[in-house]
């Protein structure tokens, strides 16, 4: 079936979201994590019953924290399987204005001094513990570039001359699990802010335009990294609020909703962290 004709027979099924075909839908990538190696045994913060029974059914970080730019912003991570670097650099820079009141945009770019290789991915693991044990700049510093990342080069020096490299760090305190719990997931985000998941990535999320996603079609292209920053439910559908980084032509404007407990082992990899 032409891919037209198989949108318009999806579209018209009783499902909770729409596709639509990208032009260059091919340079949506995932992020190259291998869950199999996803570190567990890390602190894990729990809420006790009381405070799980007052969350609200919504929830979008965007307007409890308004005066956090960062929470609102979305990136493109180009042709480069940069995804995990940009879910944690982005939700560490969320929860260092939540935490702090410092209003930064970390440097993704800055994850060319963990590993050589950024553009085929990353272990977000690894790249909490880069921020705790070697700060990130920011992206005034060192603004995201595709080209020079696919040099494999570990740059520390700062773009413009007028910021210092080692005095535009930034630094966590400890790197977190999140509880494969979704009223322990819900908590973590009310009261702590964004954190950062990895997935199974298949085609159909890349062909995602609307609603609530749920996993219907396509083949396994690999496993990507977001940045949760709510949560809400819809006609009984409950749902997640994510912040993809393939730009805002993608989804709902950057955004995409994806339903909760399905089979892509959304809730199972969840880590967020502590700004110093």
């Amino acid at each position: 079936m032409p891919k037209q004709e198989f949108i318009e027979y999806f579209n018209k099924q009783n499902y909770s979201w729409k596709i639509t075909e990208y032009e260059e839908s091919d340079k949506f990538f995932g992020g190259g994590i291998n869950l199999t190696n996803f570190k567990k045994g890390l602190d894990v913060e729990t809420y006790d019953l009381e405070i799980v029974k007052d969350l609200p059914a919504n929830f979008d970080a965007r307007r409890k924290w308004s005066q956090c730019r960062s929470i609102k912003e979305i990136y493109d991570q180009g042709d480069c399987s940069s995804g995990f670097a940009f879910g944690v650099a982005n939700t560490v820079s969320d929860r260092t204005c939540i935490h702090k009141g410092d209003h930064v945009h970390l440097s993704e770019q800055d994850f060319e001094c963990m590993k050589k290789d950024v553009c085929f991915g990353g272990d977000p693991y690894q790249a909490f513990e880069f921020w705790i044990r070697e700060g990130l700049v920011t992206r005034n510093c060192k603004p995201y570039n595709v080209r020079e990342l696919k040099k494999n080069q570990c740059k520390e020096q700062c773009e413009r001359n007028t910021i210092k490299y080692s005095e535009d760090k930034h630094y966590g305190l400890k790197v977190i699990e999140v509880p494969n719990d979704l009223d322990q997931i819900k908590a973590e985000l009310f009261h702590q802010g964004p954190v950062q998941a990895s997935f199974v990535l298949y085609q159909d999320f890349r062909d995602y335009r609307e609603g609530i996603y749920e996993q219907k079609y396509g083949k396994y292209l690999g496993e990507q990294s977001v940045r949760v920053i709510g949560y809400g439910v819809y006609r009984d559908t409950q749902y997640w609020l994510v912040a993809n980084s393939w730009g805002r032509n993608w989804g709902e404007n950057g955004y995409v909703k994806v339903k909760m407990s399905q089979n892509i082992k959304f809730e199972e990899y969840m880590l967020t962290g502590r700004p110093k």
